[in-house]
């Protein structure tokens, strides 16, 4: 009994490391051609780069923290980003943070 209610806590705790990003807008950056600034649910500036040398989602006004990717998963979100906006829908972006990876990202339903 204990066993298992050691393994629940550990799945909630880990879990609990997620985080749900909803982008409402994404804008080029000036000067560049694969960067995007984008307009979130937080309160903290999020950038989306897929053109310099690290490349993945920097938050904070300087990139304090970084979830980076691969070049083929930063291109395909900035495209699945850019659907779903065009199409007026907000994508959402489920971020572990614990990791510092993209768990996965989607049009918001």
């Amino acid at each position: 009994m204990k066993t298992i209610f050691a393994m629940i806590l550990v799945l909630a705790l880990y879990d609990a490391s997620a985080m749900e990003i909803k982008v409402d807008r994404m804008n080029r950056s000036p000067g560049y051609s694969q960067r995007y600034d984008l307009k979130t649910s937080l309160e903290e500036k999020v950038v989306l780069d897929c053109q310099s040398f690290i490349q993945g989602l920097l938050f904070g006004p300087l990139g304090e923290h970084v979830v980076m990717l691969q070049e083929w998963e930063c291109q395909e979100l900035m495209v699945d980003m850019k659907k779903s906006l065009t199409r007026f829908k907000k994508h959402c972006l489920e971020i572990d943070t614990d990791r510092s990876v993209l768990d996965s990202q989607q049009a918001c339903p």
